[in-house]
């Protein structure tokens, strides 16, 4: 069975979109998936058996990326084509059957209940990212002292909603404290070069030696695998916050200008706080501009997230 999936190229919606990834192979064991993503996110899907190509989507002018994959896709004779995109296409595709999103316009709805909207049943699994013995057995001889870490994803794709750098370097200084780690704590900073300022920020504030700083030095299949390695994830609404609910561990996502009723960490172990100002007052106001780049995450406060990780390892 030869099916086409197209996803995000936004890391924290590819992640999502592994329930949708999974659900197909459950259904279709035997199938050879054909995906189209970003080339941030592609290495995610690597290890996933049944994805046989990775398409990489890169954005060009007028749109152009999309007549490319077009072009790519044209002469095959798909079962089955799932596109999370809602792109045109996909209408201009033979296939069997075809799964094209289109949202609701609902923004207080999960992506994943759009999800499991779009195939017609009642619910799908949590996100889930494959990987093969060897890239876990690699993390896990690499990375011996972190069964005991803290994982912290000080940054996000938008300075808005950027818990700021004191709070963060407070609250890991509580945490090194905490009996539910002891004094073999680890702190580990995920995220990619980009991200290097925004943790350089809090380093400055920490004495501790038991800190590595991994920002920029793995691909997203690797910081999964590490941070699967990990007690704990602390970190901002981001994708790496979703790789890490998918990964299995704890997971407190910090939300403020972002609605956790979309896109809260979904897993076994997935958890959220968000900021004593709702989502309404920091965004719905007249003169509110998306492109601030004003932090917005101020009345979220130390204690308020000390206390919620405290109630998450009791």
């Amino acid at each position: 069975m030869k099916v086409l999936f197209i996803t995000s190229t936004r890391i924290g919606d590819a992640v999502l979109s592994t329930s949708v990834l999974n659900y197909i192979i459950k259904i279709h064991p035997s199938s050879s998936i054909y995906l189209a993503t970003g080339e941030d996110p592609s290495s995610l899907f690597k290890d996933f058996q049944n994805v046989k190509k990775i398409y990489i989507l890169k954005k060009k002018r007028f749109k152009f990326h999309w007549l490319e994959l077009w072009y790519k896709t044209i002469f095959f004779k798909w079962d089955l084509v799932i596109d999370l995109r809602g792109s045109i296409i996909c209408h201009l595709l033979y296939a069997k059957k075809k799964y094209i999103y289109k949202s609701n316009n609902n923004k207080y709805l999960h992506i994943l209940d759009e999800f499991s909207s779009l195939l017609r049943v009642k619910r799908i699994d949590y996100p889930s990212i494959s990987i093969n013995k060897k890239n876990l057995f690699k993390a896990k001889r690499n990375s011996p002292e972190f069964k005991n870490a803290i994982a912290i994803g000080a940054s996000a794709n938008w300075p808005a909603k950027v818990w700021p750098a004191k709070k963060f370097a407070k609250l890991i200084k509580l945490l090194l404290k905490n009996n539910n780690f002891g004094k073999n704590a680890t702190i580990v900073f995920f995220g990619s070069s980009k991200d290097i300022k925004d943790t350089k920020k809090i380093l400055n504030s920490l004495k501790s030696k038991n800190i590595k700083n991994l920002c920029g030095r793995l691909n997203l299949l690797e910081v999964y695998a590490y941070i699967k390695q990990c007690k704990i994830f602390i970190g901002n609404d981001s994708g790496l916050m979703h790789i890490a609910a998918s990964s299995g561990i704890c997971t407190l996502g910090l939300f403020g200008p972002s609605l956790e009723s979309r896109y809260a960490p979904k897993g076994k172990k997935a958890y959220f706080i968000r900021t004593k100002k709702s989502y309404k007052s920091l965004t719905e106001n007249k003169n509110f501009d998306w492109n601030t780049k004003k932090n917005l995450m101020n009345s979220l406060s130390v204690s308020m997230v000390y206390k919620k990780i405290c109630k998450i390892l009791k």
